[in-house]
């Protein structure tokens, strides 16, 4: 009896937390890990870091590993490479891990050295990550090598890779030997023809992980266009604008196919016109584009929907009319449309039919035509700006921006320079203009580097759309900290649906509904009610409560049950169960119960 008894005991989860506790703090190093281990699996992250740390700092390389994924899941980079680097001389994976870090960071000769170090000490993983990084600069035979390593102890990835490189360079020998064929025979036509694969959407994964390829096509372009190509210049300035360092490089390649008569070229100015935010250019070269073709569709759906942006609904319509798809008639043909606007109509209809019910929409909201009031107002701005400096200009920059007339108003903000007026311009641009989200953030960088924690915050939204989590986390750990709570928030929602980390997700949820945010304040509090702080998650609830945020009134009556208001907690648990029986019964149901009916 004696001896179950024991047995019993040591399987209490309480029995055995105090006695890894007791063990750990006796300086037993065994037990710094165990009782970290099972404090993280609580979900109480903060208490089990010190442990970790202590068992790293006995020499433990997988706690070092543990902690720096803590860290930089909580977007604490800084901290996350200090703990990599403790045992990634002797640890493979914290030389992969480092690695990883490295180059997320932009230290791609860094990240090499420790795959390279990585590998030697037996990582799979780092000999796979390694050898991509070798393809990724066109060092082929030395990659697959290593591949076929990785692949031989088991790597799927390392085996799928592999794979995909040869068929890659398998391909790229085909298009050198069509396009050395078209070379001889020097028919342009056939020589553009031999690479129009080289564009296929399903390939531009392979063009992000390798940019050895991307000079590889280029390459081929420039032959192509040494033939007598227009077209192939085009494509070859597409490949050169994925570095924005040659981005005039690029413009002047479209430019020149254009001079040469190739009408698909005056299109691509546009479209990257639009996207730098360059609205009178972009509309110019648009006009263009239609003119030279004979009816360029996408060309006048883009103006159509310029046009919209401005306010000037009529030009609109006639443009997007002038598509010929106005929705009395389907077209059918090959998905998709490339930067050219070539391709066919599968889902050009449907836009245009949108932009169209767009444009009644506007017509038919006061609210979303220019107001009268500032149209009043502008000639006296207008005379301002003309005799004054940066403030007046601003102040009718955005007179200008209320009315929708965003040329004019890019220009005046742009006078003006300040960091306001340029953040204004970057806005209204990205958010208004149609132009491309990263190629705005520098006009927001002046606002933030001053302080201003919605510039921050945008700037890290762009990077977020952009799929950019690294520097997301970095600008919006920034705009919380200048006191911006939407950030906050982003933050404390990253920490616990992506991390796993309640604690540090409930600070940064408080600190989001310091800023009077209701969302965060009902999860902080329910944060709160889930580790047995009732008293603290009161306050919090009663907000969300007021904001009628509808989970919230369930978990205010936990926090008063908790701590012993039942009269109260009875109160808000009918209210809960009057104003959002499905929440309530959706907690049951939840927790295995059969909700009696609530009333």
């Amino acid at each position: 009896m004696a001896d179950q008894m024991a047995a019993d005991q040591e399987l209490d989860p309480a029995v055995e937390a105090a006695r890894l506790r007791a063990a750990a703090a006796a300086g037993k190093p065994e037990a710094y890990r165990a009782y970290a281990e099972l404090l993280t699996g609580q979900g109480r992250l903060d208490e089990a870091l010190p442990w970790w740390a202590r068992a790293a700092d006995a020499g433990d390389a997988d706690a070092s590993r543990t902690l720096a994924i803590c860290h930089k899941d909580r977007g604490e980079f800084p901290e996350a490479e200090r703990w990599y680097r403790t045992a990634a001389d002797r640890d493979g994976g914290c030389a992969f891990g480092l690695a990883r870090l490295l180059h997320e960071a932009g230290d791609t000769a860094g990240a090499e050295t420790w795959y390279e170090h990585g590998a030697a000490l037996g990582s799979v993983e780092c000999t796979t990550n390694g050898a991509v990084l070798l393809a990724a600069r066109g060092e082929w035979d030395t990659a697959l090598e290593r591949l076929a390593e990785a692949s031989a102890q088991g790597d799927d990835i390392a085996t799928r890779t592999r794979g995909a490189i040869q068929n890659m360079l398998r391909d790229l020998d085909g298009w050198r030997e069509a396009l050395a064929r078209a070379e001889a025979e020097g028919d342009p036509e056939e020589a553009y023809e031999a690479l129009r694969d080289l564009l296929d959407p399903e390939r531009k994964a392979m063009f992000a992980r390798y940019p050895r390829m991307v000079a590889e096509a280029e390459a081929l372009y420039a032959r192509a266009a040494a033939v007598g190509s227009a077209k192939a210049l085009v494509d070859q300035a597409l490949f050169i604008a994925r570095d924005d360092s040659r981005w005039d490089e690029a413009r002047a390649l479209v430019e020149r196919a254009h001079e040469r008569g190739y009408d698909g070229a005056a299109y691509v100015l546009g479209v990257w016109a639009e996207e730098n935010g360059e609205l009178r250019t972009a509309e110019k070269w648009y006009r263009t584009a239609d003119e030279a073709d004979g009816g360029h569709i996408w060309a006048c759906f883009n103006l159509g929907v310029l046009c919209v942006r401005q306010r000037r609904l009529d030009e609109a319509e006639r443009w997007l009319r002038a598509t010929g798809l106005d929705g009395a008639e389907g077209v059918g043909g090959a998905e998709g449309v490339d930067a050219e606007g070539r391709g066919s109509f599968d889902e050009g209809e449907e836009r245009i039919v949108r932009a169209l019910e767009d444009i009644a929409a506007i017509r038919a909201d006061p609210e979303r035509m220019p107001p009268a009031e500032w149209e009043e107002r502008l000639p006296g701005l207008r005379a301002r700006a003309e005799e004054g400096g940066p403030d007046a200009w601003c102040a009718y920059a955005d007179a200008l921006d209320r009315l929708y007339r965003l040329p004019e108003a890019a220009e005046w903000y742009r006078r003006a320079g300040t960091p306001r007026a340029l953040l204004a311009l970057g806005r209204m641009l990205y958010e208004v203009g149609g132009a491309t989200g990263l190629r705005m953030v520098p006009y927001y960088e002046p606002a933030a580097a001053e302080g201003d924690a919605g510039a921050a915050y945008d700037i890290g939204r762009i990077h977020d759309e952009a799929g950019d989590r690294r520097t997301a986390q970095i600008w919006f750990r920034r705009a919380a900290d200048l006191g911006h709570g939407r950030a906050a928030w982003w933050l404390g929602w990253t920490s616990e649906e992506r991390g796993g980390d309640p604690q540090h997700a409930e600070r940064w949820y408080v600190r989001a509904a310091r800023s009077g945010l209701v969302p965060p304040a009902f999860l902080a509090g329910r944060s709160m009610v889930r580790r047995g702080a009732y008293g603290e998650a009161e306050p919090l609830l009663r907000v969300a409560c007021e904001g009628k945020h509808e989970e919230a009134p369930y978990w205010l009556a936990q926090a008063l049950r908790g701590v012993g208001r039942v009269e109260e907690a009875e109160r808000w648990l009918r209210v809960a169960a009057e104003a959002y029986p499905d929440v309530l019964a959706q907690y049951g149901k939840m927790a295995g119960l059969a909700m009696p009916d609530p009333r």
